[in-house]
């Protein structure tokens, strides 16, 4: 079973399972339930208010989530992208800020068609993202929605979501992202903030997709194979500025020679 199935399929059985601020995956009980609202005061009236047993005492028979795997949203992309042997940091932001990803960006159809994290913007620089899900590639996202809702299983347009991130194990290929970034240096479009850091981060997107637009290329700020093989290409060739600077260069000394010339006896 490939990666993404094994994902899409992970995923697919957990939808019904309730949200839990905190939850990491384990088994839904009031004990549980008791430990996160401890470690998270903040969140208890919304941890309880969704627990029979806590909130009406009749325990848990007949509960529809007795049993089942309890989650926050960022818990849930990352034991679904673990099911497949990847790893991701816990939190919606440590993820889209620090995961392994091979390419990432605002949405542009990619995430329609590719298994993939998804996130909900909001909130400041050093937290940018407020929500995280799962994209199954055909249209529909799996993501642990709220207190109230749980697990869901929507079609993607039916929620705002606003970027996308493809991990590195996920990709067509794996990208070196440090050689595709001395590729777009050296091919006039420069990275002047982080350079060739390794990183996949909004600098080198927006110089990637600069680079797919003046090649007549999709913009899509995705490495792939026809991209790479362009910017080889332009990489193999000093970029436009640079070859008319050298032809000034050499215009004014073929200048000076012909003064020379001129003033000789």
């Amino acid at each position: 079973m490939d990666k993404e199935t094994l994902i899409r399929t992970w995923a697919l059985n957990q939808v019904g399972s309730p949200y839990v601020y905190g939850g990491t995956g384990q088994r839904c009980t009031p004990d549980y339930r008791r430990a996160r609202m401890a470690q998270y005061p903040e969140y208890a009236p919304l941890i309880s208010g969704t627990c029979q047993a806590l909130k009406d005492g009749k325990g848990c028979a007949g509960c529809g989530y007795q049993g089942k795997a309890c989650f926050d949203c960022a818990q849930l992309t990352r034991r679904a992208m673990e099911a497949a042997g990847i790893g991701l940091p816990s939190g919606a932001s440590s993820q889209w800020l620090n995961g392994p990803w091979a390419y990432k960006g605002p949405l542009d159809g990619t995430e329609q068609k590719k298994v993939c994290v998804l996130f909900r913007a909001g909130g400041s620089d050093a937290r940018p993202m407020k929500h995280a899900g799962l994209s199954l590639g055909d249209g529909r996202a799996v993501d642990a929605r709220g207190h109230r809702q749980g697990v869901m299983l929507t079609a993607l347009k039916d929620y705002p979501w606003t970027h996308y991130a493809v991990p590195a194990g996920l990709a067509e290929e794996p990208v070196d992202i440090k050689y595709m970034q001395t590729l777009l240096m050296a091919s006039g479009f420069g990275l002047p903030r982080y350079g060739a850091d390794g990183k996949y981060g909004d600098e080198t997107r927006a110089a990637l997709v600069k680079f797919q637009r003046a090649m007549g290329l999709e913009a899509n700020g995705v490495a792939d194979g026809r991209t790479l093989a362009m910017l080889e290409k332009e990489a193999a060739e000093p970029p436009g500025d640079v070859i008319r600077d050298i032809e000034k260069r050499l215009q004014a000394v073929e200048a000076a020679l012909r003064r020379l010339e001129g003033g000789r006896v």
